[in-house]
Formats: structure tokens, C-alpha cells, sequence
């Protein structure tokens, strides 16, 4: 007989174990607790991820947002490894885009401060491209989605609520923005 998802739910050893299948152990592993909550934020190297960028990713997300068929983790990728950066990506993993729903591609969060230590971004946008790189994990009736984090400046956040997610990839695009350079400028800057 089959067991329900509530009798065999996912755990982080089952994130964990997905990701390893993908990038091997990770290099570095940041540990964070809530009074309710325990996750952690995982680096991979570029020797390791095969994609030229240090991956960082959640594993605890999926127990604070979502509904019980429909739950996510977190992840992006950057050519550097600068200081403070797991320190935002577990603040994403608290609270995604804050209304306790898996966000939606195009869905924006702003933090307090800095997405690492050198940068002006204190946005990330979700978006739905990374299952190429990081495919669905799903266990009974449970799907785990894996959403790229991009980071972004002020300016372009405004763009984008402005034209629409569509436009502000176009513009990446038009305008080879490298967003997973740690060290860019805004792309809407001139200088």
C-alpha cells in the first residue's frame, strides 16, 4: 500500500540528496535557525557545477512556504564567491516573496540590505528558467521547484514593474548583462 506524502513528506536529506546527484557534496555549507525553522545555504564550485559560476542554494525552504503539494527551494549562480551572499539567499529562504506561496516567475524581494558585501543590489527576482539547471523534485503527489534567484538593482526592479519580466530579459539580453557577475553595475546605469 502506498504511503501518503504526510506519512513519507520530503526532508532536507531528500534536497540534499537531489543536489548531490546534480553538483556531488557541496563546498561549504551555512547553517541558519528560526525558533521554528532550521535550513541551510550550500555552495558548489564551478569545477563542481559544470555551469562556470559557484551555485548557492537552499534547503529548508520547502518546509516554510508552500502547500503541501507545492513547495520550493532557491538557487543562482555567481562567477565570484563574495562575502555576505548566504547571508541573503537565507533571508529569501525565510520568507521567498513573503506571502508563505512558492513565488511566481517575475515575483521581486527587496531586502534591508546588500545582496552581498560590494554590491548595490538589494533585490532578487524569481524566475522559472533554472529547471534546466536544477530540475523538479517530486515525491508522491509533493512537487519541490527549484527557482533561480536574479539579482537586481533598484532601477531595474522599477523597470521591471514597469514593463513586465519579458522586457527586462529582453534588455539583459539586448544589453548582454551579465547578472550573474557579482562585480556588474546596474544595467539601467551610465557609470
Amino acid at each position: 500500500m502506498a504511503r501518503s506524502d504526510q506519512e513519507n513528506p520530503i526532508t532536507h536529506d531528500d534536497i540534499e540528496a537531489h543536489y548531490a546527484s546534480l553538483f556531488g557534496a557541496p563546498d561549504e555549507r551555512h547553517v541558519y535557525r528560526t525558533k521554528t525553522h532550521s535550513f541551510a545555504v550550500l555552495c558548489w564550485s564551478p569545477q563542481k557545477t559544470g555551469e562556470d559560476v559557484y551555485i548557492f542554494a537552499t534547503v529548508g525552504a520547502y518546509a516554510a512556504m508552500g502547500t503541501p503539494t507545492e513547495r520550493c527551494e532557491f538557487f543562482f549562480g555567481l562567477t565570484e564567491k563574495p562575502a555576505g551572499v548566504a547571508d541573503s539567499i537565507a533571508e529569501v529562504a525565510l520568507d521567498g516573496n513573503g506571502t508563505g506561496r512558492v513565488p511566481s516567475s517575475g515575483d521581486t524581494v527587496t531586502l534591508a540590505f546588500a545582496l552581498w558585501d560590494g554590491t548595490r543590489a538589494t533585490s532578487y527576482m524569481f524566475t522559472d528558467g533554472g529547471d534546466e539547471i536544477v530540475p523538479r523534485l517530486r515525491r508522491n503527489a509533493t512537487v519541490v521547484e527549484f527557482i533561480q534567484l536574479v539579482p537586481l538593482f533598484a532601477d531595474e526592479v522599477d523597470y521591471k514593474k514597469a514593463h513586465g519580466e519579458e522586457a527586462l530579459w529582453r534588455h539583459f539580453e539586448d544589453n548582454h548583462v551579465a547578472y550573474w557577475d557579482p562585480d556588474r553595475i546596474s544595467s539601467l546605469s551610465d557609470g
